[in-house]
């Protein structure tokens, strides 16, 4: 990770289903592969929603909701789960992506964000992946301070370097201090 890295350098996930698809393929999918943020739902090459595997699986808790949307197609629930997704280009800065995600509505906050590859697929991008590596690009670039910093002031201790004797005022100082003023009348 560089300062200037991009959503395409993180890992994503790819779970697209048509609108056509079950409930219940939806939470198999879920259950089985638990680091799946959320699902993009698709009709043809478009994509009409994305539902995150917290709401789908909070949803499902709900008395009859399983039974029903298990045997229903996964379009149904668009309506009643669907957020408005953050869709940005691979080609988003990850700190600039970060801004932007944590800028949406507190109750979408944690969504996952689609991310759109330069050949038009989309795929999924977990929040909890983006900070970590906001956080990681953070740390590289306070070394990289550190470390700048450590190497100009040995260089300017280089330049200038200290009396021995560091506790006593400045002589020069000392001298003036002590000496009459050019002003003082004469006598």
């Amino acid at each position: 990770m560089t300062l200037y890295s991009t959503l395409g350098n993180l890992p994503f996930h790819d779970f697209q289903v048509n609108i056509t698809t079950s409930g219940k393929i939806v939470a198999e999918k879920f259950r089985l592969q638990p680091e799946l943020p959320g699902v993009i739902i698709t009709k043809s090459t478009k994509m009409l929603g994305m539902i995150s595997q917290v709401r789908f699986l909070d949803y499902m808790k709900l008395p009859g909701n399983e039974d029903f949307y298990y045997r229903h197609p996964v379009s149904e629930l668009l309506d009643v789960l669907s957020t408005p997704p953050l869709v940005l280009s691979e080609n988003f800065q990850i700190n600039a992506a970060v801004l932007t995600a944590l800028n949406r509505p507190k109750n979408y906050l944690y969504e996952p964000i689609v991310i759109v590859l330069s050949n038009g697929n989309l795929r999924l991008i977990d929040l909890h992946d983006l900070l970590l590596a906001q956080s990681e690009i953070l740390l590289k670039a306070y070394r990289m301070i550190q470390d700048r910093t450590e190497k100009y002031q040995s260089e300017i201790s280089e330049l200038f370097p200290q009396d021995e004797d560091e506790d006593n005022d400045d002589e020069h100082t000392g001298f003036l201090l002590e000496s009459t003023s050019p002003m003082d009348p004469i006598k």
